[in-house]
């Protein structure tokens, strides 16, 4: 077949600023996990709002998720299924399988004073209760991979959400007016103590149909990127003035969720999915665009383009094994008896989550299983070591737009 008539294979393309998106709501999500480790959650008023602020990054991971792969394939007419599932199941499956396991083995291990803070019982992993734990965390996903499982949800489903947006290409703004009418809906409806529909926490959060908004409007976005891209960049006081002032108004309902009597849909500290978190979710995702944007955009030094360049690089490592370093820091601290107060504690677990996922990421992207334990591909060891970045512009740097697709 002629590589005319050969669909594009899609998945080595790259946007660098929605790329830019995924270190900073990899911090988000590490926030998250930090406030919820090291913060009084069941007394805190403070904690409670700032937990619902960062937990935007789940949404932030899906759209720019759907984004990135949408764009891939804006200009193909046809998807190779083998080679498109190929491709999804050695960049999200077998990250999933293998830290699946290593999480396994990692929460079955028992506490203890001292270093190594550890101690293994291959009794209790070998047993009948050790299975069963496994084949749960397998099916619902240990803690926060069920990102890759809704992930890998809209991957099985993708080819045919792709073949409708084009079908119905002058259609757009009401596809994604309904996925808004949907989204706010299923808020409503999976609001606690609602009796007409009832459906557990651990199944709102794994089903694709709970981030209608982030998934479609990350495809809609990508098929329309250049003017929604200006749209975006042109309204951008305005995108940070809406967010913030979503932020206080989502602030002042999770007050009174906690202090007053409010009707459940508006409950924004107990539903997740509460509408009168949504402005916020997509102005902060906005917010996190124009940020990216800002990062990477031709004025910014080299060495900051090539330091973001590498975050986004590692990100995906970060992410997967962030729980590895949040527990332990826990145990360290729990262990050495440190009381350190939790609006100074969570921000330095956050530093130190970050870079030791970071280097953790950087060091097992150059082994064998680069791709099972970072979801990248092996890179040499000779990348590891910093270059040195010429500052001065080149003839051409400022012809390159945050827009132009680079490949992997």
């Amino acid at each position: 077949m002629s590589t005319a008539t050969t669909p594009p294979a899609g998945t080595r393309k790259r946007l660098d600023h929605i790329d830019a998106m995924r270190p900073v709501k990899q911090a988000a999500v590490i926030s998250t996990h930090a406030l919820i480790f090291f913060a009084p959650l069941a007394t805190s008023t403070t904690v409670v709002g700032l937990i619902m602020l960062t937990r935007f990054s789940r949404d932030a991971f899906l759209f720019v998720s759907a984004c990135m792969l949408t764009y891939s394939y804006k200009d193909s007419q046809k998807i190779a299924l083998v080679h498109y599932s190929k491709r999804r199941f050695l960049s999200v499956g077998v990250p999933y399988l293998t830290w699946t396991v290593i999480y396994f083995f990692y929460t079955s291990l028992t506490d203890v004073k001292g270093i190594p803070f550890y101690s293994f019982h291959s009794a209790d992993i070998l047993s009948t209760a050790g299975l069963h734990y496994f084949v749960h965390i397998l099916l619902t996903g240990y803690y926060h991979l069920y990102y890759l499982i809704v992930i890998m949800e809209f991957y099985l489903v993708f080819p045919l959400l792709m073949k409708f947006v084009r079908r119905f290409s002058q259609w757009h703004t009401p596809i994604m007016v309904f996925a808004l009418v949907w989204q706010v809906a299923f808020g409503v409806l999976v609001s606690p103590h609602l009796i007409a529909f009832k459906i557990s926490g651990v199944f709102q959060t794994r089903l694709i149909t709970s981030y209608a908004i982030y998934l479609i409007g990350g495809m809609i976005v990508a098929l329309h990127l250049d003017p929604i891209h200006e749209w975006i960049c042109d309204k951008a006081r305005w995108i940070i003035t809406f967010t913030i002032a979503s932020a206080l108004v989502a602030e002042v309902l999770s007050y009174q969720t906690r202090h007053g009597s409010l009707p459940a849909y508006f409950k924004t500290g107990t539903n997740i999915f509460s509408p009168a978190i949504l402005p916020f979710n997509v102005g902060a995702i906005l917010c996190v665009y124009l940020l990216g944007v800002y990062l990477v955009a031709p004025q910014r030094r080299l060495r900051t383009r090539a330091i973001v360049k590498s975050g986004s690089d590692n990100s995906y490592g970060v992410y997967l094994s962030q729980m590895l370093w949040i527990p332990f820091l826990l145990r360290v601290r729990n262990s050495l008896g440190f009381h350190i107060p939790w609006p100074v504690a969570a921000p330095l677990a956050l530093i130190l989550v970050y870079f030791m996922g970071y280097v953790f990421t950087a060091l097992m992207a150059r082994t064998p299983v680069a791709r099972a334990v970072t979801g990248r591909g092996q890179a040499s060891w000779s990348s590891l070591r910093p270059k040195h970045y010429d500052s001065s512009p080149k003839d051409d740097e400022t012809s390159v737009s945050p827009l132009d697709v680079a490949t992997e």
